[in-house]
C-alpha cells in the first residue's frame, strides 16, 4: 500500500510542528492539541514509515528520513492550502492565510500596514514572524513563508523582489552629546566617539561599517549591543553614539529623548523589499497582500503612518538595493 493511503494529514502537521519547535510540548500548543496526542501522532508515522523520524538526543532534530518527509509534506499541505484558496477564489472570495515573515527593524511598521490589509480583506488572514537575517534567510530556503519584508535578499534563492518603499538610517546621540545640535558634521568626527552596534550580519550593521570604509573612519571604540531597543536605550543614556533606522527612533526623537545627529552624507537611503518565490505559484490571498503592500501600503510608507515616521530627513546618501535590517 502506497504511503499516501496510510498516512494522515494530522501526522504530518505533528511531524512538522515538533520540527519548526524542536520540542513536542510547543508543538502540541502550536496546534492546540495535547502533548500525547503530538507524540501518538509521530509514533504511529514513525510505524507506519518504518523509519526512525526524530533524533531526540539533543533536543528533537529530524533524521535523514524525517527532512525528507517534512520537505515533501510542506510541499503537500501547501498545494492543499492553496486548493482551498483557489476554490475559494474561484466562488469570488479572496481568502486564506498569508504566512508574512519581517526582518527584526520591520516590526516597527509591517503591524500597521497588516491591519490596513486586514481591514481591506477581511476573509484574509495572516500570521507574522519577526526574525533576524540568519532566519529570515532560513525561512525562506525552507519555504515556510508566502511573503518576506526586509532589504537586502538573501543570495542563491529562487526569490522575486519588488521593492516597495525606502528607508533611512541616521546616526543618532542622547540630546546633550557634544555633537548634538552641529551642522554638517564631518564623517571623521566619528572616529573619537564610542559607536554602539547591531550583531555580527545584520544589515543595520553592514551599512554601518559600509558606510565608516567609504568615509576612511575607524571607530575608536565600537560595543556590539545587538537589538535595535537595546541601541536606543544604550543612546539615551549617554552610552555612545548609535546608527539606526528612522523606523525605530522616531517616538523618541519626537519626546526629545534622542536627536538625529547632522552628519554628512546621512541619513543614508536603502529599500525595503517585498520577497516571494519565483519558482512556484504563489496563492491568490499573497498576491492581494503583495498588491496591496506595492499600493496602498507603498502610500502609507510615503506619508509616514506605517513608517513609524521615516519621511522627512534630508540629504540621503542613495544606494539602492542595499536594505538595512
Amino acid at each position: 500500500m502506497k504511503l499516501t493511503q496510510r498516512v494522515s494529514i494530522k501526522q504530518l502537521r505533528s511531524l512538522i510542528a515538533v520540527a519548526d519547535t524542536g520540542s513536542f510540548t510547543l508543538a502540541a500548543r502550536l496546534l492546540h492539541v495535547t502533548q500525547p496526542a503530538i507524540s501518538m501522532q509521530v509514533h504511529e508515522l514513525e510505524e507506519t514509515v518504518g523509519e526512525i523520524l526524530l533524533d531526540g538526543r539533543r533536543g528533537f532534530r529530524l533524521t535523514p528520513a524525517g527532512d525528507i518527509l517534512v520537505r515533501r509534506a510542506r510541499e503537500a499541505l501547501y498545494a492543499l492550502d492553496l486548493a482551498e484558496v483557489e476554490l475559494k477564489a474561484h466562488k469570488g472570495v479572496a481568502s486564506g492565510t498569508v504566512e508574512v515573515a519581517a526582518i527584526t527593524t520591520a516590526e516597527y511598521f509591517v503591524p500597521r500596514l497588516l491591519a490596513a490589509f486586514g481591514r481591506a480583506y477581511p476573509e484574509i488572514s495572516f500570521r507574522l514572524q519577526v526574525q533576524n537575517r540568519a532566519g529570515m534567510a532560513a525561512l525562506l530556503k525552507e519555504r515556510r513563508v508566502d511573503l518576506a519584508i526586509m532589504g537586502e535578499p538573501p543570495p542563491g534563492l529562487p526569490l522575486r523582489r519588488v521593492p516597495f518603499a525606502r528607508h533611512l538610517i541616521s546616526f543618532v546621540a542622547a540630546p546633550d552629546h557634544p555633537l548634538a545640535g552641529r551642522r554638517n558634521i564631518p564623517p571623521g568626527a566619528l572616529a573619537g566617539e564610542r559607536l554602539l552596534l547591531r550583531e555580527q550580519g545584520s544589515g543595520t550593521r553592514a551599512n554601518l561599517e559600509r558606510y565608516l570604509r567609504a568615509h576612511g573612519v575607524k571607530a575608536l571604540r565600537a560595543d556590539e549591543l545587538g537589538s535595535n531597543e537595546t541601541l536606543k536605550q544604550a543612546a539615551m543614556a549617554g552610552m555612545g553614539v548609535a546608527f539606526l533606522s528612522h523606523h525605530t527612533f522616531a517616538m523618541e526623537e519626537e519626546m526629545g529623548r534622542l536627536t538625529r545627529l547632522d552628519v554628512r552624507d546621512t541619513p543614508v537611503e536603502r529599500e525595503w523589499n517585498l520577497l516571494v518565490s519565483s519558482d512556484r505559484t504563489i496563492s491568490l490571498a499573497t498576491e492581494a497582500l503583495l498588491e496591496f503592500l506595492q499600493g496602498p501600503g507603498a502610500e502609507l510608507m510615503k506619508q509616514g503612518k506605517g513608517a513609524g515616521g521615516a519621511s522627512g530627513a534630508s540629504r540621503p546618501s542613495r544606494a539602492k538595493g542595499e536594505a538595512a535590517e
